[in-house]
């Protein structure tokens, strides 16, 4: 019997000392934060800065998620390699250390064929008990990933075992692809920072996975919608959806503008981006990005007491 995974599930930004090392108090607290404010759990990811993370930092970092949780909430770790045998190594070391579900993204440094796709996708689930995202990563995809082997995978192995984050573009017609191609089975969560939740939730999700930043305006948006509140759920939608224009650029503009809100927030130490990068902020740019974000956070305040 597989735990459920589902709702709001932010991605923790990565937090660091000065040292670049890894914060564990700052990680903790964000996770207490998501916690506190009603989030169904919180994942490691992508804009967690996982590319940069040496192999025992992941394995860590799975320690950490599961001690932050303390079983109040799902713990999902990202766990894709460039090598079956990397993400399998992975996987395993999450499941062990007791990670409720995995985020396994394809290879990233090469475009494969249907078939190796499968084939890397097949040999991670089999070498887990638990139930693995299939997380296509459009920033980093070489080949987008179809909705033929994604629907081979949820036959195969079983819509409890097998569930999906697509963020290929456009997302919401492919989303409704799969959704067809598996019969209405496959439960599939939102990625893109809440950009087209709108449009994706009419057509059928078991969640959304955005960031830690966004944890109130996202789960109050997520209600809204639950509660068949759309014309309010637009509301945050549209703002959502260009704040997420503006920090959307690269990972390291995400992980710098996000960051840059949590501090303000004082729930990270510092802005600390882990180098090198591609991405410096730019005062006017991220001047906009404040009055976007806060204005988001006052309006999901005022719609969550209504």
């Amino acid at each position: 019997m597989f735990k459920e995974i589902k709702g709001v599930l932010p991605v923790i930004l990565m937090p660091y000392d000065d040292a670049f090392n890894v914060h564990e108090e700052d990680f903790i607290r964000q996770a207490e934060h998501l916690i506190e404010v009603g989030c169904d759990g919180f994942v490691i990811g992508q804009v967690s800065e996982l590319l940069r993370l040496t192999t025992h930092e992941r394995f860590r970092i799975a320690e950490l998620s599961v001690e932050a949780a303390k079983g109040r909430c799902i713990t999902v770790m990202s766990t894709g390699g460039e090598s079956i045998k990397s993400a399998v190594e992975f996987s395993k070391q999450a499941e062990s250390v007791g990670i409720d579900a995995l985020l396994v993204m394809h290879p990233s440094i090469m475009a494969l064929q249907d078939d190796e796709m499968f084939r890397y996708f097949a040999q991670v689930i089999e070498a887990v008990d638990i139930p693995v995202i299939i997380h296509h990563a459009k920033s980093l995809a070489k080949r987008p990933l179809s909705i033929e082997v994604q629907a081979q995978l949820l036959h195969q192995y079983g819509a409890e075992k097998v569930l999906f984050k697509p963020e290929s573009s456009p997302t919401p017609p492919r989303l409704s692809q799969l959704r067809d191609a598996t019969d209405g089975q496959a439960q599939i969560f939102e990625g893109d920072g809440g950009m087209m939740l709108l449009d994706c939730y009419k057509r059928g999700l078991k969640g959304s996975i955005p960031a830690t930043e966004t944890a109130e305006i996202m789960i109050t948006m997520w209600d809204l919608l639950q509660k068949e509140e759309t014309e309010k759920a637009r509301q945050l939608g549209h703002g959502i959806s260009y704040l997420m224009c503006q920090m959307m650029n690269s990972i390291d503009c995400y992980a710098a503008i996000a960051k840059h809100f949590l501090k303000q927030r004082g729930l990270i130490t510092n802005t600390h981006v882990r180098p090198p990068i591609d991405y410096k902020v730019d005062p006017e740019s991220l001047r906009e990005a404040e009055q976007t974000y806060n204005h988001l956070l006052q309006l999901a305040n005022q719609l969550k007491a209504e």
